[in-house]
């Protein structure tokens, strides 16, 4: 009986918490209008899909056009005694122009990086490489949300 007054609290008070994610509560106040990409990569077509959402342009006040550019870097960190690569740094950087009536009215940069050791299988490695720059990309595509919300 114990077990299931626990559940029950539990059940309750997470059920009472009224649990809403980031965005899906605001309205946004801007539309994005055309959006430019100079490259066609990976990083690209996911901001590209994420920010397909803020593409309606119905009741809202700030009407922008948004160009990006995006950069991977991999750099190699540290190295052994024969020279092989021991670790490596990988960064993805992303600059946002935004325009309103073809003025630039901001100009900001996001950099993600994450350092780790080299790996011997170099499918493994490209695997973990693409899943790390993946999880930059949602987080990089969440924050220029973020910052178009506070222009």
């Amino acid at each position: 009986m114990n077990k299931y007054l626990k559940y029950l609290l539990v059940f309750y008070f997470i059920s009472a918490c009224s649990y809403q994610p980031i965005f899906s509560g605001k309205e946004v106040d801007f539309g994005i209008k055309n959006l430019k990409f100079n490259k066609n990569n990976s990083t690209d077509v996911k901001i590209n899909r994420i920010l397909n959402n803020y593409k309606d342009l119905k009741n809202k006040k700030k009407i922008i056009d948004l160009a990006i550019t995006s950069k991977i870097n991999k750099i190699t960190t540290a190295k052994n005694k024969n020279g092989d690569p021991k670790s490596y740094r990988i960064e993805l950087i992303v600059k946002i122009i935004v325009k309103k009536n073809n003025e630039i009215i901001n100009n900001s940069e996001f950099n993600k990086s994450y350092d780790y050791n080299n790996i011997a299988n170099k499918f493994d490695l490209k695997n973990f490489e693409n899943s790390i720059l993946e999880g930059f990309t949602e987080k990089i595509a969440e924050e220029i949300v973020i910052h178009l919300l506070s222009i």
